[in-house]
């Protein structure tokens, strides 16, 4: 999964909008030095964080533009390393953003992190059909979430997308755990489009964020399919309590009501060959909460990979000196 560390962080502003790293899901502290246990990976990628604003009979939806991305790696069965760059899909209206994203498995124990920050918008109105662009809107967005599945596999399924590791048996588990997320949605005038015929539907929303917590139950599984293929399908529903705040343009208020309702949706589907392997995983996780604008404003992210990687064994005739 994706990680970035300060040298990129200082970077999110250059013409390379998203520069992303992923990194270890094992022990980082086992680094394999036999060469005949790597593979290196081509790979492209979609990435988008959106949100959605339904206030009374209107439906606003927000997203980023050029979501794609293209990269390089390494791997191995206990690490695997990418850097994907972002194409802009025009010069006009970029969106600047910076994406980490980190998962840990180990035995029974499942960790995930992500980070998001973005920076401009494509607005649609679902009322009149209309988009703009608004590089004025900010949006932040982290969690951290924590899995124990009951039961332990002889392989995780982060492995499996080294392409270094085969399984040999079909495995599904339950699992419970818990989660805390912080969004931050703000601009420098009303997020919500004020009606330009001088209704006004709503109060002009400058800013809206929460801090939550909560509980969620999770489902994986692991399908070994015939000819070198597996698929992978993972859920996590969870719900908890947050504290929020909205400001306004002349002040702000605390909404009342504090639940949350949050999901996890991942799916991976590869094939393994002797000398190469290729992956396509995605993953989509959203939750909801009400801010009294309406109905529940509801936040979510999609990424997608697709990865070809050549392993170098059989192709390096000397391992690294420990």
């Amino acid at each position: 999964m994706l990680h970035g560390c300060n040298t990129i962080a200082g970077q999110e502003d250059s013409k390379f909008i998203d520069l992303s790293k992923t990194t270890k899901f094992i022990d980082t502290l086992l680094i394999d030095r036999d060469l005949n246990n790597w593979s290196i990976r081509a790979l492209s990628s979609f990435k988008q964080q959106q949100f959605i604003i339904r206030p009374k009979d209107n439906r606003y939806t927000y997203r980023p533009n050029n979501p794609y991305g293209i990269g390089f790696g390494v791997g191995t069965k206990k690490v695997i390393l990418d850097i994907s760059f972002n194409l802009k899909a025009s010069e006009e209206n970029p969106t600047e953003r910076y994406d980490i994203l980190w998962s840990f498995f180990k035995k029974n124990h499942l960790v995930d992190f992500y980070f998001q920050r973005y920076k401009g918008f494509e607005v649609t109105n679902a009322a009149t059909g209309e988009t703009l662009f608004r590089e004025d809107i900010r949006s932040l967005s982290t969690a951290i979430r924590y899995m124990y599945m009951f039961h332990e596999a002889d392989y995780s399924i982060a492995s499996m997308k080294t392409g270094l590791v085969t399984a040999d048996k079909t495995t599904f588990s339950l699992g419970l755990g818990g989660f805390i997320l912080h969004n931050t949605q703000s601009a420098d005038e009303s997020i919500i489009p004020i009606p330009t015929d001088g209704s006004i539907l709503t109060e002009p929303v400058e800013k809206f964020q929460g801090t939550g917590v909560g509980v969620m139950m999770g489902f994986s599984s692991l399908i070994v399919l015939p000819h070198n293929f597996f698929l992978s399908l993972n859920a996590a529903p969870g719900i908890g309590l947050m504290s929020k705040y909205v400001t306004t343009d002349e002040a702000g208020y605390q909404p009342k009501q504090p639940v949350i309702h949050q999901l996890g949706l991942s799916m991976i589907l590869g094939y393994n060959a002797e000398q190469y392997y290729i992956n396509l995983a995605i993953s989509n996780g959203y939750y909801t909460t009400d801010y009294n604008i309406g109905d529940d404003v509801i936040f979510g992210y999609l990424n997608a990979k697709l990865a070809f990687g050549y392993k170098l064994k059989g192709k390096v005739k000397r391992n690294w000196k420990k």
